[in-house]
């Protein structure tokens, strides 16, 4: 019977110059709250064109219950999507490597894993935590918007870190058809039209690369994305009110006994 606990899905593609340093700095977080040997990482690598697959070998030899998934081509979506689906752990926490660790939020979705299917690490949530720049804050509010009016989502974030439940959720991953940029989406989507139990909390966000050519062949694709998404989700109904819950930074610090 494995032991493991925590599934920790790392998208990789192209990051050959941070990946090893951020899985050094995760590790003993991930002591810290899961416990040692409690958790592991899944590296899906895709469509790197530099070391970025032999450091994941190397991650996978310090860290032994960790695994290597290698897809040859790069697709963000379908990354978390494969991870999602061969992790071991009861949970799974789906997070890139240039995100900001924030024990709070971490240690308050561990401590509340049982109570929810979903849970979103959101930055925006919170326009004090969020440091984007003024360009990509813009973006990131009109999707959102699109999102609101298209398919009435409620949550402020369907991008970024989650703590999902795998015996609630793999079934729905299995069944995602989106791949690239909406593949989240369309899970959390999913998740509130089929009454899952969902949490989103508000997690500190700094740009940590900057935008290439105003992003704007990701703007296109995004639209023609959406568009797809739209004919996914217009034939898919509620299956009861949403069990929808959204939390402050307070919630979260008196939770661990940091609030100031």
């Amino acid at each position: 019977m494995s032991l493991l606990k925590l599934s920790v899905v790392l998208p990789i593609h192209n990051e050959e110059k941070t990946l090893w340093d951020a899985v050094e700095a995760l590790a003993p977080e991930f002591d810290f709250v899961v416990g040692p040997q409690a958790w592991q990482f899944i590296l899906v690598e895709n469509g790197s064109r530099d070391s970025s697959l032999k450091i994941c070998h190397r991650i996978a030899k310090q860290w032994t219950s960790s695994r290597v998934i290698h897809l040859p081509k790069g697709d963000y979506g379908n990354a978390l999507r494969e991870g999602v689906l061969r992790s071991e752990g009861s949970h799974c926490l789906i997070m890139n490597v240039d995100h900001l660790w924030d024990r709070p939020y971490m240690q308050w979705a561990w401590d509340k894993r049982e109570e929810y299917d979903l849970i979103i690490g959101s930055k925006r949530a919170d326009p004090t935590l969020n440091q984007q720049d003024q360009y990509r804050r813009v973006l990131s509010a009109g999707l959102n918007a699109v999102l609101a009016y298209l398919f009435d989502n409620v949550a402020a974030e369907t991008h970024g870190m989650k703590l999902v439940k795998l015996e609630r959720m793999r079934s729905m991953a299995e069944i995602c058809i989106m791949r690239r940029g909406q593949f989240d989406t369309e899970l959390t989507l999913r998740a509130l039209r089929g009454g899952y139990q969902i949490a989103e909390v508000p997690i500190p966000y700094m740009e940590t690369r900057k935008p290439r050519n105003f992003m704007l062949r990701k703007i296109g694709q995004n639209v023609y994305d959406l568009f797809r998404l739209y004919q996914v989700m217009k034939n898919i109904p509620y299956d009861s009110h949403l069990r929808y819950h959204r939390f402050c930074r307070h919630d979260m610090l008196k939770h661990a006994d940091l609030e100031a």
